[in-house]
């Protein structure tokens, strides 16, 4: 059962990664971001860069559970 929830956590953080991906091209290609000024530029590169820390902990957090010896 741990490893199914590693494994998870693992999934919904490449997802993550995904989804700022799309933050951080969005924060220099964007024309609405472009449109609304610095602020939202700042918003969209400030929201990648956190989901991306919070999706590495998460990643390193599953693969140290997805690792670790099961105790009986």
């Amino acid at each position: 059962m741990r490893q199914l929830a590693a494994v998870i956590g693992i999934v919904w953080a490449a997802v993550n990664l995904i989804v700022a991906g799309f933050f951080l091209v969005s924060s220099f290609t964007a024309t609405t971001a472009a449109k609304e000024g610095i602020l939202a530029q700042l918003a969209l590169l400030i929201g990648g860069v956190l989901i991306v820390v919070f999706s590495g902990l998460l990643a390193r957090t599953s693969l140290g559970l997805f690792a670790a010896k099961v105790e009986s």
